[in-house]
């Protein structure tokens, strides 16, 4: 019987703040792509929800980053690079919030947030 020996070849080391990072970065599970659930939404609309998203954050002392995350995405077709954001269950859900307008898919959305 033929045996195997284990060889250690690399030691990885992450640091707290390395794993904690990484541990919110998988929870930024929603883009701005999912908020086309509302309907047709402006990006001036979407930026302003945006900026009212962080906003609260910062008021109540919340590290945005932990909800919130920019990120560039390159569109091969056009060839044009663009800005996007990752977010959190609560960001997301916080920025549906946070557009002004009420149709029949926000208010779906917000029944069911009120449900939480």
């Amino acid at each position: 019987m033929k045996t195997h020996a284990i060889t250690h070849t690399a030691k990885f080391e992450f640091s707290s703040n390395e794993f904690e990072e990484a541990i919110h970065n998988s929870r930024l599970t929603y883009s701005m792509k999912h908020l086309k659930v509302a309907g047709n939404i402006s990006p001036e609309i979407l930026l302003e929800a945006l900026q009212k998203s962080l906003q609260i954050c910062s008021l109540v002392g919340i590290d945005s980053k932990h909800h919130f995350k920019q990120i560039y995405v390159f569109d091969t077709s056009s060839g044009s690079l663009h800005i996007d954001w990752l977010m959190s269950k609560k960001g997301f859900n916080l920025m549906m919030m946070q557009v002004p307008f009420l149709n029949e898919n926000k208010a779906k959305w917000l029944w069911q947030l009120a449900d939480l």
